[in-house]
């Protein structure tokens, strides 16, 4: 009786599938991002109050997302051609995932409860409304600032490890990577991507358009175990 071997590549294809659903998930998820119209502050208040629920149920999809991305960056690193890099990456994203998650708790859950608050009139609620939500929502903004800039830059170091893997793909991702992170990294420091839902929605189209070339790469072939030893763990394969 012949005993099948194994395809030590399954894993990595099975994590490639995920990041691919993840990528479009979170696409999904930004692109139907609610915005409350902001006339002034009290009409800001008043959508903030009737957008909450629906808000609040969207940004637990986009932290279930960013904490899925990290997670499967950290399987997909150890097939990384460039282990220091790789690592680099996930802490970068570490950092970046822990100020959206932190912004994201802000604008989907603390202001629109605070919102709610001040135009039911709670008298004990309603006093100081307005420095809290100032302050609230400056906060959120830093924070969605420094998630921009990190994760950025982990797409920066990724894609810089795969610059000597062969195939078109692998080239794409490098390429593309290299270019999104400089763009966007760019356009914040610059002043065009602004931290609101338009420039967040824009930077997170980007990065999950890489986040499936890199899918991408690995199942049209861009991982091969066919040169490692039966016990190594398989690797995206570099140029000669």
């Amino acid at each position: 009786m012949r005993i099948a071997t194994p395809d030590p590549n399954i894993p990595l294809r099975r994590s490639a599938c995920a990041l691919l659903a993840i990528a479009l998930l979170q696409a999904t998820a930004i692109w139907f991002h609610p915005q409350a119209p902001a006339p002034n502050a009290f009409v800001w208040l008043q959508g903030l109050a009737e957008i909450g629920p629906r808000a609040s149920h969207l940004h637990l999809v986009l932290v279930a997302t960013v904490v899925a991305t990290w997670l499967l960056f950290g399987e997909l690193g150890t097939h990384w051609p460039s282990q220091a890099l790789a690592r680099g990456g996930e802490r970068l994203y570490a950092l970046g995932a822990a100020a959206m998650i932190a912004g994201a708790m802000i604008n989907g859950f603390a202001l629109p409860r605070v919102a709610r608050w001040a135009v039911m009139g709670r008298a004990s609620h309603a006093e100081g409304t307005d420095a809290v939500v100032t302050f609230a929502f400056a906060l959120n903004q830093a924070l969605a600032g420094l998630g921009l800039v990190a994760t950025c830059l982990a797409i920066l170091a990724w894609s810089l490890g795969l610059r000597h893997c062969p195939g078109s793909w692998a080239r794409a991702a490098c390429i593309g990577g290299i270019g999104i992170a400089a763009l966007c990294i760019a356009g914040y420091a610059l002043g065009p991507i602004e931290t609101n839902v338009a420039g967040i929605a824009t930077v997170t189209l980007a990065q999950c358009t890489w986040y499936a070339l890199v899918a991408l790469t690995v199942l049209r072939g861009g991982a091969s175990a066919g040169t490692h030893a039966p016990s190594a763990s398989p690797r995206l394969p570099e140029s000669p």
